[in-house]
Order: C-alpha cells, then sequence, then structure tokens
C-alpha cells in the first residue's frame, strides 16, 4: 500500500474474519490541513491481510475502544491516528515510527515506499501471478505492473523458450547426433514427398490396379 493509502485507513475499511481490507481514499496534509482524497487509481481495492497482522491489528482496535470507553468519549474512525485523533502526518509516520523501527532491527535506511516494492517483489518470486500483484497494488494498468516487476518471474524466460520449442515441434536441446539423425530424417521425408508430387497417382489408379492373384513375370513356378 502507498503511504497516503496507509494513512487513511479507517476501522470501517477493515474485515478481520476475512483478513482483509478495502482501500477507498489517500491523506495528506497541507498546511496543516488534511486532505482526504481518492486512490491513486481512482478507485477503491481489496488488499489480503496476513492472519497474524489482522490480529493484531484486531486487538489493537479493542484495546482502542475500552480506552476511550473509559475515557467517555467515541473511538475515532481513522486507525492510525495523532493525539488529537487525526490522522498521523507522513513526515512524522517516517521520522518518528519508520526509521527508529528500521534501526532497531539493524536494517539499513530505506524509504517508506520501498516497503511496497519489497512486498511486490517477495510475491512475485514466491509464485504469485503479476494479476495477482497488479490487484494489490493498485495499479491502473496490467503493463505497469509488468515493466515494474516482470523481470522477477520465476523461470519467465525459460519457460518462454520451452513453450517456443513445443510450439514449432523441435528438440532444442539435442546432441549433435541427434539433431543430425532428425535432420536426416525431415530430408528423407521431404525428397520422398517430392518424389510422390512427381510421380502422381493415375486418375484411374484403383481401376488399373492388378488383381491380387497376379503373381508377377518372376513369379516361381
Amino acid at each position: 500500500m502507498r503511504q497516503g493509502e496507509v494513512l487513511g485507513l479507517q476501522w470501517a475499511d477493515f474485515d478481520f474474519a476475512g483478513h482483509f481490507v478495502k482501500v477507498r481514499r489517500t491523506v495528506g496534509y497541507r498546511g496543516g490541513k488534511l486532505l482526504v482524497g481518492s486512490p491513486k487509481s481512482g478507485k477503491a481495492r481489496r488488499v489480503d491481510l496476513p492472519a497474524p497482522l489482522a490480529a493484531a491489528l484486531q486487538r489493537r482496535k479493542s484495546l482502542l475502544e475500552a480506552e476511550t470507553a473509559i475515557q467517555g468519549r467515541d473511538l475515532a474512525p481513522w486507525a492510525f491516528t495523532n493525539r488529537v485523533d487525526r490522522p498521523v502526518d507522513a513526515l512524522n509516520l517516517v521520522h518518528r515510527v519508520a526509521l527508529p523501527l528500521l534501526e532497531k532491527a539493524g536494517l539499513r535506511r530505506i524509504r517508506f515506499h520501498d516497503l511496497r516494492h519489497t512486498c511486490a517483489s517477495l510475491l512475485i518470486q514466491r509464485g504469485e501471478s503479476l494479476a495477482y500483484v497488479k490487484d494489490q497494488l493498485g495499479h491502473h494498468s496490467i503493463q505497469v505492473t509488468v515493466d515494474l516487476y516482470g523481470d522477477l518471474v520465476p523461470g519467465a524466460n525459460r519457460s518462454a523458450v520451452d513453450r517456443l520449442a513445443a510450439a514449432t515441434n523441435c528438440n532444442l536441446y539435442a546432441t549433435g547426433e541427434q539433431a543430425q539423425k532428425e535432420e536426416r530424417e525431415a530430408t528423407s521425408d521431404e525428397d520422398w514427398s517430392r518424389r510422390w508430387d512427381l510421380n502422381p497417382r493415375p486418375a484411374d489408379y484403383e481401376s488399373a490396379a492388378l488383381p491380387l492373384s497376379y503373381t508377377g513375370a518372376g513369379a516361381s513356378r
């Protein structure tokens, strides 16, 4: 998911039983004002959640519901909020949350958006289709997904040449001796076909055929 999509999530977007979330909006701040818009693709999409993540988010929601009930107020609609129940600012998310977590884990500093690329790359390397990755990322066209991640598809090039070999019915992996044998067989078939074309059957072939009782001039007496 894109950063603005993550920050724009509301609790009503989650289906904890189904392990997915509906991405319906993106948020950001400009001049201190909260701006809410549509996802980049212009339409909502479903993003699947791993079961452990769905369970962790559900526990967080239950905890927040209990805390706000004690305080005598309603739970804020936004899933990830600041102290005044508004969506977290993107810069605060990066500098106060993401980068400290990377440092604590002993990982190098990366952009928040690189998490999105990492997710897509791991999905593809584990055999998920580009169509599925496209839907999860929210690309407006499969071509965008292919251009970005097509080279990560396992065995894609080898599969392509294997399909070509099957389509042309040739053995690309034959040894030199096998290849020569296949070439001789193909040449023999071609010569036989050419001789057949040069010596076609007469139109009255069936009527002119010799009877089965014919023994021939060289038959033994």
